[in-house]
């Protein structure tokens, strides 16, 4: 055999070859196994408590609103408190110790609205004061922006 008819039929068969590897198509299978595995875990949840009684109280001459609070029965759980004016804008987060927010003329809204008070817990978990103050505030001229409890 001459060196041109090898090449041939080393040709002819990487042909045969590459013919059987893609002429057929693959068969369908199931296949299944089974082992006994066991696992087990816990599962817990948390509850962050609502702020206790939430009262609006007015305070000095030129008018502010003090709005004081109790903690939730178990403040383990508290990481601090934030509060809004008819669920607006948040405050910042105040500390856990915190008992009492005034709400004085310095704010840009005028009008009456709701004191609503979340207490913050681990998480970002929050629980909001089921009973809501309502805080007036409203511009008097010249003596500038007064808060009341309404």
């Amino acid at each position: 055999m001459t060196r041109r008819h090898r090449l041939g039929a080393v040709g002819v068969a990487v042909l045969l070859c590459a013919g059987v590897a893609t002429g057929a198509p693959p068969v369908e299978s199931d296949a299944a196994w089974s082992d006994a595995e066991q696992a087990s875990g816990s599962v817990s949840t948390l509850r962050v408590a609502s702020p206790g009684a939430v009262r609006c109280a007015n305070q000095g001459l030129l008018q502010q609103a003090v709005v004081t609070w109790s903690p939730p029965p178990d403040d383990a759980t508290i990481l601090g408190y934030q509060w809004s004016l008819d669920g607006g804008a948040r405050s910042p987060t105040l500390p856990s110790s915190t008992r009492s927010v005034t709400v004085s003329g310095g704010l840009l809204q005028l009008g009456t609205f709701e004191f609503r008070l979340y207490a913050i817990g681990p998480g970002g978990w929050e629980a909001e004061a089921t009973n809501r103050p309502r805080v007036s505030i409203v511009s008097l001229a010249g003596l500038g922006v007064l808060a009341s409890c309404a």
